[in-house]
């Protein structure tokens, strides 16, 4: 198996991370169960983001130059680390396959009704196996591209929703009315899984940054930045619509946007969030593909290059065949994910790794003092 050469810098690591958070979180809202106050869920979810971002880039640095996978086997031994990478691959490629059915129910119902949602996810997912064939630099470096235009239609959004009128700042009030429960409720789990503790895929990427010591200090900021933008747009989505009409829409952001009315010509422009939304998804599914690509390319020692294609075939498969419509699709996440894959893939084992992480680098290292005594 060849040895992975290509190298990411800081900044595109920066942008993979906001890019990663802002993903599919900008499509289907997130913050509900906090109603009008799921702004300031989102704000306190950052928080806790920065804690989860902060062990994940712990894990990698304390053994340094390996990934997530590789970890596995140093830490546990051969089999039983191979049984923990086959359980995190089957858990990226279906997480993937659910970031991509929610992009396509967002294409499918918006921009091309007619089309069917199997060609639109296949179509998608040649163009992330295009991109993940060129390899991580290009994903960066697509992201340092695409980026400036995101965050400019981001704000051009929320301008445009103010100076149409259809911002009504009192329904973010009043503030806390039921205490501090339902801002609770919705961070845990829902929020603290998603999008947050997703950045555990990550692992994975970041052996793979240059000047590996900046490597948390940098992840911290870009949860930092995605945290904002994330209230920003719930913000937006709120004011425009209202917390109850917010958590009834399929897509709020969307919805929000759709109120844009300026000197009776700029109108309609679906176009601008299907863009935001599409480039956040590419971003998304490209980086738990790989995730799922660098697992098989540990259990079979062939580059992950050689799985690109039918693995993204698979996710397509997947995207269509997770749930039988869009309304199962919400509840399965809200419900079923949280409790049974996002907590013990994101918290449960890489909690029950560190203690034997500690435990061998200490090991290690008091072997090389005694060595050097000797």
């Amino acid at each position: 198996m060849k040895e992975l050469t290509e190298k990411i810098s800081l900044w595109q690591l920066f942008i993979l991370i906001f890019i990663f958070e802002m993903g599919s979180g900008i499509i289907v809202g997130i913050g509900n169960d906090a109603k009008q106050d799921a702004w300031i869920a989102i704000a306190i979810a950052t928080l806790l983001g920065v804690l989860l971002v902060l062990f994940f880039s712990q894990i990698n640095s304390r053994v340094e130059g390996k990934n997530l996978f590789e970890i596995f086997e140093w830490a546990v031994g051969k089999w039983v680390g191979r049984f923990f990478i086959c359980l995190y691959v089957l858990y990226f490629i279906y997480i993937a396959s659910r970031v991509l059915r929610d992009f396509g129910e967002l294409i499918s119902s918006s921009i091309l009704p007619r089309t069917p949602i199997e060609v639109t996810m296949i179509i998608f997912m040649l163009v992330v196996s295009y991109v993940l064939y060129l390899g991580l630099e290009v994903l960066a470096r697509t992201g340092e591209i695409f980026l400036p235009y995101v965050i400019f239609f981001m704000f051009g959004i929320g301008f445009g929703v103010l100076f149409s009128g259809e911002m009504h700042f009192e329904n973010l009030l009043p503030i806390l009315p039921e205490g501090i429960g339902p801002v609770a409720k919705a961070i845990f789990p829902s929020l603290l899984t998603f999008p947050f503790g997703e950045l555990i895929v990550f692992t994975l990427i970041f052996p793979y940054v240059s000047k590996a010591k900046y490597i948390g200090k940098v992840s911290i900021a870009s949860v930092l930045a995605a945290g904002l933008l994330l209230v920003y747009s719930s913000i937006i989505q709120i004011t425009t619509l209202g917390s109850s009409m917010k958590s009834r829409a399929n897509f709020p952001l969307l919805s929000a946007a759709g109120e844009i009315s300026l000197l009776e010509f700029i109108e309609r422009i679906d176009l601008l969030i299907v863009f935001i939304m599409m480039f956040g998804v590419i971003i998304k599914v490209a980086v738990f593909t790989y995730g799922g690509l660098k697992g098989l390319e540990l259990i079979f020692l062939r580059p992950y290059r050689y799985f690109i294609f039918p693995i993204s075939m698979l996710i397509a498969f997947l995207s269509v065949g997770v749930s039988g419509n869009f309304a199962e699709h919400i509840e399965e996440g809200l419900i079923v994910v949280p409790y049974y894959l996002h907590l013990p893939f994101q918290l449960g084992i890489p909690l029950l790794l560190f203690p034997i992480i500690l435990w061998k680098t200490k090991v290690k290292k008091g072997g090389q003092q005694h060595d050097q005594f000797n």
